[in-house]
């Protein structure tokens, strides 16, 4: 799917994508930069952020990397302040930044494990989002919220009950936010990912009989590309989405219906 002639404009438009070095938000962060938006991309290392910043400079578009820990509340406040600081506005924001956490039997899980999940990537968007909200609200222009969570939360996988229950608590505070901030015009959706070729899947995808195993599981027979998941967050911050909120979009193949 090409992405950079996509027919979502979104010119003028300001948006911050979490953990946007690699991976699915990397490719999230350059299909909105080619639909025309500004794009702050983040993650921990300062150094990852300026070299996707830059890549995308090089392709003409606009482009700020600030590096966050998005698991702590004051860091994602300085990232909106930044943001908006730099580009005068925010308009979008996608929350991407997560980890996967440990895979082991509820029975050997440790509390620091359980926190640490839960931390990054429930807590994180929590605030993450909050942040976002108040300067949207202060515009008093509306905005668009886009939570990535999994196809683990919809589901229930064996040994990943920390990134599971984290992903079920998002998708489930998507449907709160949206109730909340929708008196403000903002708009909050989640897109839930199936099995996407990216560096975390790639062990999993190198195993012949695994891969087959998964596979078999999905209906249209393949694994998804990053770019499948940009084009339903495309969709979602764009005008062609103005009456939907408060939806998780499954990007699985078809997986949840096998």
């Amino acid at each position: 799917m090409n992405l950079e002639k996509n027919g979502a404009e979104l010119e003028g438009k300001v948006a911050i994508v979490t953990g946007s070095t690699r991976g699915i938000g990397r490719a999230i962060a350059e299909a909105l930069a080619g639909a025309g938006a500004s794009v702050v991309v983040t993650s921990r290392n300062q150094q990852d952020c300026d070299r996707t910043a830059a890549e995308l400079e090089t392709l003409g578009h606009s482009a700020l990397g600030i590096s966050i820990d998005a698991s702590v509340p004051e860091r994602v406040q300085t990232l909106v302040a930044k943001t908006t600081e730099h580009f005068g506005r925010l308009d979008i924001l996608v929350n991407n930044a997560g980890i996967g956490g440990e895979e082991k039997p509820i029975l050997d899980m440790t509390e620091t494990e359980w926190d640490k999940t839960l931390s990054i990537n429930l807590k994180g968007a929590y605030f993450t989002a909050q942040a976002a909200a108040r300067q949207m609200k202060a515009q008093g222009t509306g905005g668009r919220i886009v939570n990535i969570v999994s196809l683990a939360g919809i589901l229930a996988p064996k040994y990943a009950s920390p990134y599971s229950a984290a992903k079920a608590g998002l998708m489930h505070l998507t449907k709160i936010m949206a109730n909340e901030w929708a008196r403000y015009g903002i708009r909050v959706n989640a897109v839930a990912p199936g099995y996407i070729e990216t560096d975390m899947t790639r062990d999993l995808m190198a195993d012949e009989k695994n891969a087959k195993a998964v596979m078999s599981k999905i209906a249209l027979r393949r694994f998804g590309k990053a770019s499948d998941v940009a084009g339903a967050v495309l969709f979602l911050v764009s005008g062609a989405s103005d009456y939907v909120t408060g939806v998780t979009i499954p990007v699985d193949g078809g997986m949840h219906a096998v």
